[in-house]
């Protein structure tokens, strides 16, 4: 039951907006169409939370096939937990992978939303993590604009947020922000307590802290209903608003202090190797940003598993003397004491991957 790349089927999640068109492309389906499971969740040990909808039994645990046999991803680092998550990270984090990514194509504005801070959740809510969040912009849709709501820009107070919140005023609510353009390859931190959401026409990388606790502001939007029981966490309101940074921040500001400006940690003739988001922001995870321009040897990383997603390119894996094609949207988990992986790009251009890990 060990193998030193696990490849990651789709797995798809249900939520309250529309998209996953691209989704439906790089997972080569027949017919594509934006729907209702906008996100694929990667490698997840982490399960979905969709209050007011049909229960599905497991939805969004990760799941492998590994010697032809079927499992879910905990019930696989449940047995060798240290081969593919390494030794200190079940010490820290038991068979968890220790953070949540996704992939995830906006069809139309999220609604506005928030998150709990770490120590909100661990003091109120009975919860070791609370929802910090990091984009790494892959890819806007042609004729989309390409922008997200961060922070509030025109602050209200809380009485206001309330009253702006229970009457649903779309105006009011508007007016509080002003949109904040992104690019691809830009990468963005969201704390917790940031109010936020993306704009349409968005295919991003998302990692975020090992939760799916939302605060949403915007009851119904575009067609796409929020029920009761999705909007406030199963709280009141009153309990919510304290979630909120009410901080009035203008766009230089946010972009100073949420878009992070990825640095070069290793280079050669064949690759470099960026650091995107320190784990000393996220206590909790680091995303990195590989470009491979010649045959390469990925060394195993510090005891850590890797989570990662091809971003541009096409090539091949060799592993232990599997060969692995993969290409744009393609994901894969290295194990821990995998040993090293050889990265051979193709059609003369780089190979680039964009991958996370819990340890620093």
């Amino acid at each position: 039951m060990k193998a030193p790349v696990l490849e990651l089927s789709p797995n798809r999640v249900r939520r309250n907006y529309c998209g996953g068109i691209l989704l439906d492309q790089i997972e080569g389906r027949k017919s594509c169409a934006d729907g209702s499971q906008p996100e694929d969740w990667l490698a997840s040990t982490t399960p979905a939370i969709n209050p007011g909808m049909p229960a599905v039994p497991n939805e969004g645990l990760g799941r492998v096939s590994v010697n032809g046999k079927n499992l879910f991803l905990p019930d696989l680092f449940g047995e060798h937990g240290e081969y593919y998550l390494g030794t200190d990270h079940m010490r820290r984090e038991g068979a968890n992978l220790g953070f949540l990514a996704k992939i995830l194509d906006s069809g139309m504005r999220l609604q506005t939303q928030a998150h709990p801070t770490k120590e909100f959740a661990r003091k109120h809510m009975n919860s070791p993590w609370g929802k910090l969040e990091c984009y790494v912009i892959l890819g806007i849709r042609p004729g989309f604009p390409g922008g997200i709501r961060l922070g509030f820009q025109n602050a209200p107070t809380r009485d206001e947020w309330r009253d702006i919140l229970l009457s649903q005023d779309f105006p009011r609510m508007d007016a509080c922000f002003e949109m904040i353009p992104v690019h691809p390859g830009d990468v963005w931190l969201v704390p917790g307590g940031m109010v936020h959401a993306l704009g349409a026409g968005l295919l991003l990388l998302e990692v975020m802290e090992p939760s799916d606790l939302v605060v949403r502001c915007e009851f119904e939007r575009d067609g796409a209903i929020v029920p009761p029981e999705a909007r406030f966490m199963g709280r009141d309101l009153e309990f919510c608003l304290d979630i909120f940074d009410y901080t009035a921040r203008s766009v230089k500001e946010i972009e100073s202090l949420c878009r992070m400006a990825p640095h070069t940690i290793s280079s050669s003739s064949a690759h470099e190797e960026e650091l995107l988001l320190a784990r000393k922001r996220t206590e909790c995870f680091s995303v990195r940003r590989l470009v491979v321009r010649r045959p390469f040897r990925w060394q195993p990383g510090p005891d850590c598993a890797r989570l990662a997603v091809v971003t541009e390119g096409r090539g091949v894996l060799n592993a232990e003397g599997r060969r692995i094609p993969v290409a744009f949207g393609s994901r894969f988990l290295t194990a821990a004491q995998g040993g090293e992986i050889a990265i051979e790009p193709q059609d003369g251009r780089p190979l680039v991957i964009c991958w996370c890990q819990s340890s620093p």
